[in-house]
């Protein structure tokens, strides 16, 4: 095994051509001929060349480098990170990721992508960026969220709307005249989707309660125990649960079976995300899919063109929701709506 790293020289003199030639077939460049660019390749390969990424990084004007920004903790924060990761790379982008986290803050993370040169940076939510200031982030920003991180950037919003009043026409089509959200943790979102369910019920004559919970799956399942227990049996229940996203729903699910009632029969839960767990066979949850795809396409697509240049403004990209029904929404039981 080498002991020591394989160099452009190495390979120059297997080859038996110069250094120079070398580093521009392992670019591409078309003005070494095509048979020479494919046998430096097939050398390369063959010493176990590794080349300095972080060096032409630095060296090139134009690195053509992406930053992520996302708390990999989170399932959708992970899915929007595999969509744009795909889309980038498809554009010839790379994408240097940092997830935040506890022992990672997002002042740190954000300099680092900034020195590896990140010529635009997109941000899931943009409570990721709590501890960095508007003047500290020195590249354009793309937010993925419901409110931009910084005046003047850009951003992609999953619009609650669309999905859900599908799911309001689903549960009034079904019989249910009254549900309780499980809202989620103090913030834009959990406001947006809390006053997206106001105002689509009222509009359908459905009355809402709402009941404070949070992001998670212990979140859900306290919520929904309290109410379980205050309602003294399942006639005291309302019909529905909308929660905040599918942790929280199933959290209240397990709360709800372990109450000995059953989902739906008893009462119709629903969540909001459309994750893998909601699509999983043992929950098939009922959710709002909020589209990642799409949503990551536009990020990607903003992204690639302020790091090229573009002077068009903030732009504002809404991104329609919409519902995915399994088999933990079913009809209101006569006399409980």
């Amino acid at each position: 095994m080498r002991s020591t790293r394989v160099t452009l020289r190495d390979i120059a003199l297997a080859v038996g051509t110069s250094t120079s030639t070398v580093s521009l077939a392992l670019r591409g460049n078309t003005r070494i001929s095509a048979p020479m660019r494919e046998r430096v390749r097939v050398e390369a390969e063959r010493l176990g060349y590794q080349g300095d990424l972080a060096g032409s990084l630095l060296r090139t004007a134009n690195p053509r480098v992406l930053g992520l920004l996302c708390r990999l903790d989170q399932e959708l924060h992970f899915t929007y990170h595999e969509r744009i990761l795909a889309l980038a790379w498809a554009r010839g982008y790379r994408v240097l990721v940092e997830g935040v986290s506890e022992g990672h803050p997002a002042q740190q993370a954000m300099g680092l992508l900034e020195q590896f040169r990140a010529q635009s940076i997109i941000v899931i939510d943009p409570r990721t960026l709590e501890g960095v200031s508007a003047e500290t982030a020195r590249v354009p920003l793309v937010t993925v969220g419901q409110e931009r991180a910084r005046a003047g950037d850009d951003l992609v919003v999953s619009d609650n709307a669309s999905g859900i009043g599908e799911l309001v026409d689903h549960l009034a089509g079904l019989g249910h005249r009254r549900v309780v959200h499980l809202e989620g943790p103090a913030g834009v979102s959990s406001r947006a989707r809390r006053q997206a369910l106001c105002d689509q019920a009222a509009e359908r004559g459905m009355g809402v309660e709402t009941v404070q919970a949070g992001s998670d799956l212990d979140s859900g399942f306290r919520a929904m125990e309290s109410l379980v227990e205050a309602a003294d049996g399942a006639w005291g229940l309302p019909t529905a649960v909308v929660c905040y996203n599918d942790q929280c729903a199933q959290g209240a699910v397990i709360a709800l079976l372990r109450a000995g009632l059953s989902v739906p029969g008893d009462v119709s839960v629903s969540g909001f995300d459309n994750s893998r767990v909601a699509a999983s066979r043992a929950l098939g949850l009922t959710s709002v899919d909020r589209r990642p795809e799409d949503i990551a396409r536009h990020a990607v697509e903003r992204a690639i063109a302020r790091s090229e240049g573009d002077g068009g403004g903030s732009h504002l990209q809404r991104v329609a929701s919409r519902l995915v029904v399994r088999t933990s929404t079913g009809p209101a039981r006569p006399g409980r709506t």
